[in-house]
């Protein structure tokens, strides 16, 4: 016989769990937003079981106890700039829908959640990431654990996103703003600055830098894992070789590069620094990332081709290094206009 329980959420929603048992057959839920619908659904099942149709076994791991899991197998694996940024959205993901069984997490729940993030104003971009980790998350329950068979944030469409916009330095911009870190108060954010110049490391990988990672010897810099969990070794040159080799003189193999002080993390104070400086020399729109932007920028620019780029910056493949070809097509409109002189001949 069916049984229809009433839960309310934090949030205040009300959702009715059905749950349907019948001797030899495995039991079977599932939750709605309406009681009409979970009236009908317990009806359907009913009359299914009755009928001596087989059912798969409903798992009994909540959405809780697979961020356990993931936080304890999983998450560790990653780097800490991904451990904390994804973190973010578990605590979310685990205040809103932790209390459930993982297979009565329906598309409705998700269409609710995307919905008030629009409602909210949210960006598109953000929207993505939340469904994201939530898919990631159920594709490791899927997959890794055996716990679920069917990934419901699949079947949930998701507001397009903005085309890629990207912002790189002008030279003038560039100039105002190392000028401004020279007048920091962080007496080592123009080091950091110019080493993200000349290298486009992401900041996250700058700021974990120890004396041991550099080798003066061989001019080269090494990151022992990236974001995308592979080692990196770049050559140092020019200025960041010089500023490297007077930083290194000045501490032991174990000493951080961009050391910090009474008990601050790292990331936050020479952020803090960073932004400073940004508003000083009056520049808008950018972000430490926009300098790993102006790299990628630059060497296209430059001529480099995009699969030296992709080697250079990290990506997994020469698609992720696209955002810089347009920067190379600015520069075939020259050698173009001297062809369609000939051809107007």
């Amino acid at each position: 016989m069916p049984t229809i329980n009433t839960h309310r959420a934090q949030d205040g929603s009300i959702t009715y769990r059905v749950r349907v048992r019948m001797k030899g057959q495995p039991l079977q839920s599932a939750s709605f937003h309406t009681l009409k619908d979970a009236q009908n659904w317990a009806k359907l099942r009913e009359g299914e079981m009755l009928a001596g149709k087989h059912f798969p076994t409903k798992t009994k791991h909540t959405l809780s106890e697979l961020l356990e899991r993931y936080r304890a197998d999983i998450l560790p694996r990653k780097t800490p700039e991904t451990q904390r940024r994804e973190g973010y959205f578990l605590v979310f993901w685990n205040q809103r829908l932790g209390s459930k069984l993982l297979g009565d997490i329906t598309k409705a729940d998700i269409v609710k959640v995307r919905d008030d993030f629009l409602k909210r104003g949210l960006a598109a971009t953000t929207i993505h990431r939340y469904l994201n980790i939530l898919s990631h998350l159920l594709n490791t329950a899927i997959r890794d654990y055996d716990w679920l068979e069917h990934n419901v944030v699949s079947m949930v469409s998701r507001p397009p996103l903005p085309p890629g916009k990207t912002r790189y330095l002008t030279d003038d911009e560039r100039s105002r703003l190392l000028q401004e870190c020279r007048r920091s108060k962080n007496t080592h954010l123009y080091t950091l600055v110019v080493l993200a110049l000349f290298t486009g490391l992401r900041r996250s990988n700058l700021i974990g830098l120890r004396r041991q990672d550099i080798d003066l010897n061989r001019k080269v810099i090494v990151i022992p894992r990236t974001k995308n969990g592979t080692a990196l070794v770049l050559p140092l040159v020019g200025e960041a070789y010089d500023l490297m080799k007077e930083r290194c003189a000045q501490i032991t193999d174990t000493d951080p590069l961009f050391p910090h002080t009474n008990g601050s993390q790292p990331r936050h104070r020479y952020r803090r620094a960073f932004d400073e400086a940004m508003k000083r020399a009056r520049i808008e729109n950018a972000s430490f990332h926009t300098l790993r932007h102006c790299v990628g920028s630059y060497l296209i620019q430059a001529g480099v081709d995009l699969y030296m780029v992709s080697q250079i910056l990290a990506h997994k493949s020469v698609t992720m290094s696209q955002r810089y070809s347009h920067l190379h097509t600015d520069q075939l409109q020259d050698a173009l206009e001297v062809l369609a002189q000939r051809l107007s001949q």
